[in-house]
């Protein structure tokens, strides 16, 4: 039996995507170790994986905490386990020491990327705040020492992406949602598996029979805990020809006041039941989001804020599968624009349905599964 080290930071954004396929790995007789925090014991565990704690780490990190130590942890474990004798290593290329890992651990790697994939020209035309954000990670959690002590042949993020690659790369967005596209050789390999649907608590009932259409779904997932902007929807959608479903997230319901008859607030919801409802999306941006609209078909807002969220809104635009506002509008006049005009336009929708469409055509699913066995073999 083939012996699989997975590893990743303590993210949602980085972790969820990766658990798909470590379910269908197990699933194909492999056995499976996945190293990470405790927060996401249940989630790897529930994909059939022997879960792994971080040495020395805290079991609630603050996300300072997070960041500052999360590195050096993952590093410290995967490298203690060298006896173990796995015979491939699949990092998140946010850990971008992990190919560095599988060599000390001699074994061979594979790349997993949560967001579209890096290469020199995406870098050359990347936004200003992408490239601060890779900046931040090089200065404030990794620095000259770590980097040393980890034998990192490369000094910042960007260069190791970018230049240190293994032989398979597996990018979780639609191919024609890559940026650049043409500047990733045949290595790299697009899909977008099927997620684990979250289940919803019972208490939360969303009446979607008796919502008058079209249906707006707003969320920004916990990333926005300022309920001002939320009172402001409340504002531009109350008593409109319309329904809203909400996703308040950190911010409580009942701290937004009255709320008017055609708007649902909840604190969760499923996004991808109720993305299957849903007419126009408003979001941050982040990937998952952003390929659960696409899956449900759903043209999209796009109002992001930081890393990836940025390039994913300007490439939303130029699909021309949604439209990007000001993350911070200060008219409400722009927001309710943009939503009429993703509802009237019908290009949006059209362009929408051909990459959904495209998920469905060109999956690549199985021959990612059997190359990544092979990677084993190979090394047997």
């Amino acid at each position: 039996m083939t012996r699989i080290l997975m590893i990743n930071l303590p993210f949602d954004g980085h972790v969820n995507p990766t658990l798909p396929l470590a379910k269908a790995l197990i699933a194909r007789g492999n056995n499976v170790d996945y190293i990470c925090s405790k927060q996401f014991k249940e989630k790897i565990e529930k994909t059939g994986a022997n879960f792994i704690p971080y040495n020395s780490f805290p079991d609630i990190p603050t996300e300072k905490e997070k960041k500052k130590l999360s590195f050096q942890a993952l590093y410290d474990t995967s490298i203690s386990l060298k006896e173990n004798n796995y015979d491939l290593l699949i990092y998140e290329m946010f850990f971008y020491p992990g190919i560095q890992v599988a060599k000390q651990l001699g074994i061979p790697s594979v790349r997993q990327f949560s967001q579209s994939a890096w290469s020199e020209e995406t870098w050359k035309s990347a936004s200003k705040v992408f490239k601060f954000s890779s900046f931040l990670i090089d200065t404030q959690v990794m620095g000259k020492k770590r980097i040393k002590s980890m034998q990192l042949p490369f000094d910042s993020m960007d260069d190791a992406i970018i230049h240190s690659k293994p032989n398979m790369n597996i990018v979780y967005i639609p191919e024609s949602f890559q940026k650049c596209r043409e500047s990733f050789n045949d290595t790299f390999y697009f899909v977008v598996p099927e997620q684990e649907t979250k289940i919803m608590n019972e208490a939360v009932n969303i009446p979607y029979e008796e919502m008058k259409k079209p249906i707006i779904y707003i969320s920004f997932g916990s990333i926005l805990s300022d309920k001002s902007f939320y009172k402001k929807c409340l504002k531009i959608f109350g008593n409109k020809n319309l329904s809203v479903i909400l996703n308040s997230g950190k911010v409580k319901p009942e701290s937004l006041g009255d709320i008017p008859n055609n708007i649902y607030v909840y604190s969760f919801v499923p996004q991808v039941d109720v993305l299957n409802h849903t007419d126009v999306f408003i979001t941050h941006c982040g990937m998952n989001s952003v390929n659960e609209a696409i899956k449900a078909g759903v043209p999209m807002i796009c109002m992001p804020f930081i890393n990836d969220q940025i390039e994913n809104a300007n490439q939303i635009t130029n699909l021309k599968i949604g439209k990007r506002i000001h993350s911070f509008p200060s008219r409400t006049k722009e927001i309710e624009d943009t939503v009429q005009e993703l509802l009237n336009n019908p290009i949006y929708k059209s362009n929408i349905e051909k990459i959904k469409n495209e998920l469905h055509e060109n999956s690549k699913w199985n021959e990612i599964l059997e190359n990544v066995e092979k990677l084993c073999f190979k090394n047997e």
